[in-house]
């Protein structure tokens, strides 16, 4: 393996993604600790490689709380049998109700610690709010759990996972705006690309991947798309948007997006294509998002591909 910092972050971040996805569909008790073992090996590992620089220290941060917050999620599903969902929250105080052995109790500890060295890292983020707030309702601190909920809405004001944990904790969100869906996320530049993919014959899932250019995330559709020419992989459907959809977020300005399912895509044997022709492939995007470091973008946890 190559054993660059942007290797190890990379790798750390398809663990979790993959990790998130078995949480999602209740499946995977075991698999997920393996990955979520291997993902904080990773984030270490990259610590160990790199120069200390402060984006990829704040990377090494973020990934290290959803680590954490994964690892108390899956206990809190599997060994108490609880609640815990990504897009609600967990029960206020379950540690103290509901785990009369303790088990979750190192884990929520570890969640809190990390999702705050994630604030202290970065300010900006709304992940490391948004598992702290977890972590806090699970412990039963309902002011604290507050509190990071309401940061957390702060940035990210479209995302209903803190709304609906604000709600649950009888408390309404503060001085937050109507969220601006066609606004830029945040201060990096990056592309965007929901993919929707049959999961089982009746059910799919959607996937949100992070590239800092067009043209990487062009490269990862046309692989989709020729994928899916050979085999039902894509959840098309004729009737709805298609299941392939970009998106570019530049700091200050609107989202620009495109529905690529219906830029003349044809499937005709093994060949498929996507029209390109006037998407801008060769720009350049100021302030890139640093490599691998994951975003919560409205109501998904989105990884870099």
């Amino acid at each position: 393996m190559d054993e660059s910092p942007t290797a190890y972050l990379l790798r750390a971040n398809r663990l979790l993604a993959e990790s998130a996805f078995l949480l999602d569909h209740y499946d995977g008790e075991r698999r997920v600790s393996e990955l979520l073992a291997e993902a904080e090996r990773c984030a270490e590992a990259a610590r160990h490689v790199s120069r200390d620089d402060v984006e990829t220290s704040a990377t090494i941060a973020v990934l290290c709380a959803m680590t954490a917050g994964y690892a108390l999620r899956h206990a809190v599903l599997f060994q108490v049998r609880c609640d815990f969902d990504d897009n609600d929250g967990t029960l206020l105080g379950g540690m103290n109700e509901y785990d009369k052995e303790g088990l979750t109790r190192p884990l929520a500890d570890k969640a809190i610690r990390a999702a705050r060295e994630t604030i202290d890292a970065d300010a900006a983020s709304a992940l490391g709010h948004l598992y702290l707030g977890h972590a806090l309702t699970w412990s039963g601190d309902r002011d604290g759990a507050t509190a990071a909920y309401q940061e957390a809405l702060h940035r990210n004001p479209g995302d209903d996972c803190p709304r609906s944990a604000l709600d649950y904790l009888d408390a309404a969100p503060q001085g937050h705006p109507s969220p601006h869906r066609d606004q830029s996320f945040g201060g990096y530049g990056f592309v965007l690309l929901r993919v929707e993919s049959w999961i089982n014959n009746n059910d799919s899932t959607t996937a949100s991947l992070l590239f800092r250019s067009v043209a990487a995330a062009r490269s990862h559709a046309d692989t989709l798309v020729e994928m899916d020419a050979r085999g039902r992989v894509l959840a098309w459907d004729e009737d709805e948007c298609g299941p392939l959809r970009l998106s570019i977020h530049r700091p200050g300005y609107r989202v620009t997006e495109y529905d690529l399912a219906a830029r003349t895509v044809t499937r005709t044997g093994d060949a498929a294509s996507i029209d390109w022709s006037d998407l801008p492939l060769a720009e350049v995007l100021d302030s890139p998002l640093p490599v691998g470091r994951p975003l919560r973008v409205d109501t998904a946890t989105c990884y870099h591909e």
